[in-house]
Protein backbone atom coordinates (compact mmCIF):
# COMPACT_ATOMS: atom_id res chain seq x y z
CA UNK A 1 0.00 0.00 0.00
CA UNK A 2 1.02 3.80 -0.65
CA UNK A 3 -0.32 6.66 1.05
CA UNK A 4 0.78 10.42 0.79
CA UNK A 5 -0.49 14.17 1.63
CA UNK A 6 -1.23 16.24 -1.30
CA UNK A 7 -1.93 20.06 -0.55
CA UNK A 8 -5.07 21.00 -2.46
CA UNK A 9 -5.80 25.04 -2.68
CA UNK A 10 -4.47 27.38 -0.89
CA UNK A 11 -5.58 26.31 2.80
CA UNK A 12 -3.80 28.31 6.11
CA UNK A 13 -0.80 26.67 7.20
CA UNK A 14 -2.58 25.51 10.43
CA UNK A 15 -5.44 24.25 8.36
CA UNK A 16 -3.24 21.99 6.22
CA UNK A 17 -1.70 21.05 9.31
CA UNK A 18 -4.59 19.87 10.83
CA UNK A 19 -6.41 18.29 7.69
CA UNK A 20 -3.86 16.89 5.13
CA UNK A 21 -5.35 15.80 1.71
CA UNK A 22 -4.49 12.46 1.52
CA UNK A 23 -4.37 9.46 -1.28
CA UNK A 24 -4.41 5.96 -0.49
CA UNK A 25 -3.15 4.01 -3.34
CA UNK A 26 -3.88 0.19 -2.94
CA UNK A 27 -2.44 -2.49 -5.11
CA UNK A 28 -4.26 -6.46 -5.52
CA UNK A 29 -1.30 -9.02 -4.81
CA UNK A 30 1.65 -6.87 -5.94
CA UNK A 31 4.91 -8.91 -6.00
CA UNK A 32 7.84 -6.69 -3.99
CA UNK A 33 10.35 -7.97 -6.76
CA UNK A 34 8.08 -6.20 -9.69
CA UNK A 35 8.66 -2.88 -7.66
CA UNK A 36 12.21 -2.58 -9.39
CA UNK A 37 10.48 -2.65 -12.62
CA UNK A 38 8.28 0.79 -11.66
CA UNK A 39 10.18 3.74 -11.70
CA UNK A 40 7.46 6.29 -10.52
CA UNK A 41 7.28 3.67 -7.15
CA UNK A 42 10.84 4.06 -6.94
CA UNK A 43 10.53 7.50 -7.10
CA UNK A 44 8.35 7.94 -4.74
CA UNK A 45 10.43 5.83 -2.47
CA UNK A 46 13.56 8.16 -2.98
CA UNK A 47 11.13 10.82 -1.56
CA UNK A 48 9.17 9.23 1.30
CA UNK A 49 9.43 7.10 3.68
CA UNK A 50 9.55 2.68 3.45
CA UNK A 51 8.22 0.34 6.31
CA UNK A 52 10.19 -2.35 6.48
CA UNK A 53 9.23 -3.62 10.24
CA UNK A 54 5.33 -3.82 10.82
CA UNK A 55 2.83 -6.28 10.57
CA UNK A 56 -0.64 -6.44 9.46
CA UNK A 57 -3.95 -8.57 11.20
CA UNK A 58 -4.12 -10.72 8.32
CA UNK A 59 -2.52 -10.62 5.03
CA UNK A 60 -5.57 -12.56 3.20
CA UNK A 61 -7.46 -9.82 1.21
CA UNK A 62 -10.88 -9.19 2.66
CA UNK A 63 -9.49 -9.49 6.29
CA UNK A 64 -6.97 -6.95 5.55
CA UNK A 65 -9.03 -4.79 3.81
CA UNK A 66 -11.55 -4.74 6.37
CA UNK A 67 -9.21 -4.32 9.18
CA UNK A 68 -7.76 -0.94 7.29
CA UNK A 69 -11.36 0.32 6.74
CA UNK A 70 -12.25 -0.11 10.78
CA UNK A 71 -8.92 -0.10 12.54
CA UNK A 72 -9.79 -3.37 14.40
CA UNK A 73 -8.99 -7.25 14.25
CA UNK A 74 -10.86 -9.84 12.66
CA UNK A 75 -12.23 -11.60 15.60
CA UNK A 76 -13.72 -8.16 15.81
CA UNK A 77 -14.83 -7.24 12.30
CA UNK A 78 -16.40 -11.25 11.84
CA UNK A 79 -14.22 -10.62 8.62
CA UNK A 80 -12.04 -13.85 8.25
CA UNK A 81 -11.72 -15.24 4.61
CA UNK A 82 -12.80 -13.79 1.12
CA UNK A 83 -15.82 -15.69 0.93
CA UNK A 84 -18.32 -18.30 2.47
CA UNK A 85 -20.62 -16.90 5.75
CA UNK A 86 -17.13 -15.56 7.50
CA UNK A 87 -16.00 -13.75 4.57
CA UNK A 88 -16.17 -11.37 1.76
CA UNK A 89 -18.78 -7.85 1.58
CA UNK A 90 -21.11 -10.11 2.53
CA UNK A 91 -19.44 -10.71 5.90
CA UNK A 92 -18.46 -6.95 6.42
CA UNK A 93 -22.32 -5.51 5.46
CA UNK A 94 -24.15 -8.00 7.76
CA UNK A 95 -21.37 -7.11 10.78
CA UNK A 96 -22.24 -3.50 10.40
CA UNK A 97 -18.60 -2.74 9.87
CA UNK A 98 -18.83 0.07 7.34
CA UNK A 99 -20.80 2.08 10.23
CA UNK A 100 -17.61 1.90 11.42
CA UNK A 101 -15.14 2.99 9.08
CA UNK A 102 -12.21 5.50 9.29
CA UNK A 103 -13.99 7.70 6.15
CA UNK A 104 -16.78 8.25 8.13
CA UNK A 105 -14.57 9.93 10.56
CA UNK A 106 -13.19 11.82 8.59
CA UNK A 107 -16.61 12.68 6.55
CA UNK A 108 -17.29 14.35 10.31
CA UNK A 109 -14.23 15.86 10.55
CA UNK A 110 -15.16 17.87 6.87
CA UNK A 111 -13.25 15.91 4.03
CA UNK A 112 -14.49 14.84 1.11
CA UNK A 113 -13.94 10.67 0.68
CA UNK A 114 -13.94 8.81 -2.54
CA UNK A 115 -13.06 5.16 -3.22
CA UNK A 116 -12.55 4.40 -6.29
CA UNK A 117 -11.89 0.92 -7.91
CA UNK A 118 -11.68 -2.72 -5.54
CA UNK A 119 -14.38 -2.69 -2.00
CA UNK A 120 -14.46 -6.09 -1.47
CA UNK A 121 -14.87 -9.64 -2.89
CA UNK A 122 -18.80 -10.31 -3.45
CA UNK A 123 -19.62 -6.95 -3.83
CA UNK A 124 -21.64 -5.81 -6.70
CA UNK A 125 -21.99 -9.59 -7.21
CA UNK A 126 -25.40 -10.69 -6.67
CA UNK A 127 -27.00 -14.00 -6.31
CA UNK A 128 -27.31 -16.34 -9.73
CA UNK A 129 -24.81 -13.40 -11.26
CA UNK A 130 -21.93 -13.79 -9.04
CA UNK A 131 -18.25 -15.45 -9.91
CA UNK A 132 -17.62 -18.14 -7.18
CA UNK A 133 -14.13 -17.55 -7.30
CA UNK A 134 -14.65 -13.88 -5.79
CA UNK A 135 -16.43 -15.34 -3.41
CA UNK A 136 -19.96 -15.28 -1.55
CA UNK A 137 -21.92 -12.99 -3.47
CA UNK A 138 -25.14 -11.23 -1.89
CA UNK A 139 -28.34 -9.61 -2.80
CA UNK A 140 -27.73 -5.98 -1.23
CA UNK A 141 -28.68 -4.21 -4.02
CA UNK A 142 -26.24 -3.26 -7.03
CA UNK A 143 -27.02 0.15 -6.46
CA UNK A 144 -25.84 0.34 -2.96
CA UNK A 145 -23.16 3.28 -1.63
CA UNK A 146 -21.96 2.58 1.80
CA UNK A 147 -22.11 5.05 4.27
CA UNK A 148 -18.91 7.45 4.19
CA UNK A 149 -18.30 8.08 0.95
CA UNK A 150 -18.77 11.76 -1.08
CA UNK A 151 -17.50 9.67 -4.27
CA UNK A 152 -17.72 6.02 -4.82
CA UNK A 153 -16.12 4.73 -8.43
CA UNK A 154 -16.69 0.93 -7.84
CA UNK A 155 -16.58 -2.22 -9.72
CA UNK A 156 -16.85 -5.83 -8.79
CA UNK A 157 -15.86 -8.25 -10.94
CA UNK A 158 -13.19 -6.19 -11.70
CA UNK A 159 -9.87 -8.50 -12.16
CA UNK A 160 -10.04 -8.76 -16.06
CA UNK A 161 -10.19 -4.59 -16.54
CA UNK A 162 -12.30 -5.06 -19.35
CA UNK A 163 -16.09 -5.51 -19.59
CA UNK A 164 -16.96 -4.82 -16.09
CA UNK A 165 -20.04 -2.67 -14.53
CA UNK A 166 -19.23 0.23 -12.04
CA UNK A 167 -20.81 1.64 -9.39
CA UNK A 168 -20.73 5.57 -10.07
CA UNK A 169 -22.23 7.11 -6.79
CA UNK A 170 -25.29 4.38 -6.92
CA UNK A 171 -25.50 4.97 -10.60
CA UNK A 172 -24.22 1.54 -12.74
CA UNK A 173 -22.21 1.97 -15.74
CA UNK A 174 -20.95 -0.63 -17.86
CA UNK A 175 -17.52 -0.71 -19.80
CA UNK A 176 -16.53 -2.45 -22.54
CA UNK A 177 -13.35 -3.78 -24.49
CA UNK A 178 -11.65 -0.61 -26.05
CA UNK A 179 -8.07 0.84 -24.44
CA UNK A 180 -10.36 3.41 -22.78
CA UNK A 181 -12.29 1.32 -20.69
CA UNK A 182 -9.46 -0.22 -19.00
CA UNK A 183 -10.22 -0.13 -14.99
CA UNK A 184 -6.90 0.59 -13.91
CA UNK A 185 -6.40 3.95 -15.86
CA UNK A 186 -10.58 4.59 -15.40
CA UNK A 187 -10.10 4.88 -12.16
CA UNK A 188 -6.77 6.99 -12.42
CA UNK A 189 -8.88 9.82 -14.55
CA UNK A 190 -11.48 9.81 -12.08
CA UNK A 191 -9.25 10.15 -9.20
CA UNK A 192 -7.12 13.05 -10.99
CA UNK A 193 -10.60 14.71 -11.39
CA UNK A 194 -11.83 14.18 -8.08
CA UNK A 195 -8.65 15.66 -6.34
CA UNK A 196 -8.96 18.59 -8.71
CA UNK A 197 -12.44 19.68 -8.27
CA UNK A 198 -11.68 19.10 -4.05
CA UNK A 199 -8.77 21.71 -5.02
CA UNK A 200 -11.24 23.86 -7.28
CA UNK A 201 -13.76 23.98 -3.84
CA UNK A 202 -10.68 24.56 -1.36
CA UNK A 203 -12.11 20.99 0.71
CA UNK A 204 -9.76 18.75 2.57
CA UNK A 205 -10.25 15.56 0.73
CA UNK A 206 -9.25 11.80 1.15
CA UNK A 207 -9.07 9.50 -1.92
CA UNK A 208 -8.55 5.68 -2.16
CA UNK A 209 -7.32 4.47 -5.31
CA UNK A 210 -7.98 0.13 -5.25
CA UNK A 211 -6.92 -1.13 -8.19
CA UNK A 212 -7.66 -5.35 -8.62
CA UNK A 213 -4.11 -5.20 -10.66
CA UNK A 214 -1.83 -7.12 -11.03
CA UNK A 215 -3.80 -9.75 -9.49
CA UNK A 216 -4.27 -12.20 -11.61
CA UNK A 217 -5.28 -12.73 -14.78
CA UNK A 218 -2.53 -9.99 -15.30
CA UNK A 219 -4.17 -7.97 -17.93
CA UNK A 220 -1.95 -5.24 -18.75
CA UNK A 221 -3.10 -1.57 -20.48
CA UNK A 222 -3.10 -2.43 -24.28
CA UNK A 223 -0.37 0.85 -24.89
CA UNK A 224 1.81 -1.25 -22.05
CA UNK A 225 1.15 -4.64 -23.12
CA UNK A 226 5.56 -4.83 -25.28
CA UNK A 227 7.03 -3.30 -22.43
CA UNK A 228 9.35 -6.04 -21.59
CA UNK A 229 9.39 -8.72 -25.00
CA UNK A 230 11.30 -11.42 -24.07
CA UNK A 231 11.02 -11.40 -20.38
CA UNK A 232 10.76 -14.76 -19.14
CA UNK A 233 10.13 -15.97 -15.25
CA UNK A 234 13.33 -16.90 -13.16
CA UNK A 235 14.16 -20.51 -12.79
CA UNK A 236 16.50 -20.77 -10.24
CA UNK A 237 17.44 -24.43 -9.26
CA UNK A 238 14.40 -24.92 -6.79
CA UNK A 239 11.83 -23.93 -10.06
CA UNK A 240 9.59 -26.69 -10.30
CA UNK A 241 11.20 -29.08 -8.41
CA UNK A 242 9.62 -30.67 -4.57
CA UNK A 243 11.11 -29.75 -1.46
CA UNK A 244 12.56 -33.33 0.39
CA UNK A 245 10.26 -34.26 2.57
CA UNK A 246 7.20 -32.30 0.76
CA UNK A 247 4.35 -31.60 3.13
CA UNK A 248 0.92 -33.77 1.95
CA UNK A 249 -0.72 -30.82 0.57
CA UNK A 250 2.21 -30.09 -1.81
CA UNK A 251 3.42 -33.46 -1.94
CA UNK A 252 0.92 -34.39 -4.78
CA UNK A 253 1.16 -31.46 -6.83
CA UNK A 254 2.01 -31.91 -10.14
CA UNK A 255 4.96 -30.42 -12.03
CA UNK A 256 4.24 -27.32 -13.15
CA UNK A 257 5.08 -27.18 -17.29
CA UNK A 258 2.48 -25.96 -19.15
CA UNK A 259 0.88 -23.62 -16.13
CA UNK A 260 4.82 -22.33 -15.80
CA UNK A 261 4.61 -21.24 -19.33
CA UNK A 262 1.50 -19.71 -19.32
CA UNK A 263 2.78 -17.54 -16.76
CA UNK A 264 5.77 -16.38 -18.86
CA UNK A 265 2.48 -14.80 -20.80
CA UNK A 266 1.65 -12.43 -18.02
CA UNK A 267 3.06 -8.76 -18.52
CA UNK A 268 4.37 -7.07 -14.95
CA UNK A 269 3.01 -3.85 -14.47
CA UNK A 270 3.22 -1.11 -16.86
CA UNK A 271 6.31 1.77 -16.52
CA UNK A 272 4.69 4.58 -15.69
CA UNK A 273 1.67 3.12 -12.91
CA UNK A 274 1.50 4.45 -9.48
CA UNK A 275 1.16 1.30 -7.87
CA UNK A 276 2.50 -0.34 -4.29
CA UNK A 277 5.28 -2.38 -2.21
CA UNK A 278 3.87 -5.60 -1.74
CA UNK A 279 3.30 -8.21 1.38
CA UNK A 280 6.67 -9.72 2.53
CA UNK A 281 5.64 -12.36 5.10
CA UNK A 282 7.56 -13.97 8.03
CA UNK A 283 7.44 -17.68 8.63
CA UNK A 284 4.41 -17.56 10.47
CA UNK A 285 2.86 -15.74 8.26
CA UNK A 286 2.50 -12.17 9.63
CA UNK A 287 3.17 -9.33 7.07
CA UNK A 288 6.66 -7.34 8.09
CA UNK A 289 8.58 -4.36 7.35
CA UNK A 290 10.82 -2.02 9.19
CA UNK A 291 10.35 2.24 8.52
CA UNK A 292 13.06 4.08 6.61
CA UNK A 293 12.96 7.42 5.59
CA UNK A 294 14.78 8.44 2.05
CA UNK A 295 17.43 10.25 2.71
CA UNK A 296 17.33 14.28 1.25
Amino acid sequence: MLGGSVAAGSPSRGQAADRPNIVFVLTDDLSRNLVRFMPHVLAMERAGITFEDYFVSDSLCCPSRASIFTGIFPHDTGVFSNFGPGGGFRAFYRHGDEKRTFPLALQSAGYRTALMGKFLNGYLERSGHGHLSDGEVSDVPARYVPPGFSDWDVAGWGYPEFNYSLNENGVLHRYGDQPADYLTDVIARDGVQFINQAARDKVPFFLELASFAPHSPYVPSPRDARDFPGLRAPRPPNFDVLPTDAPRWLASHPPLNAAADQEDQLRLPPTGAVCTCGRPHDRDGRTRARSRRAQP
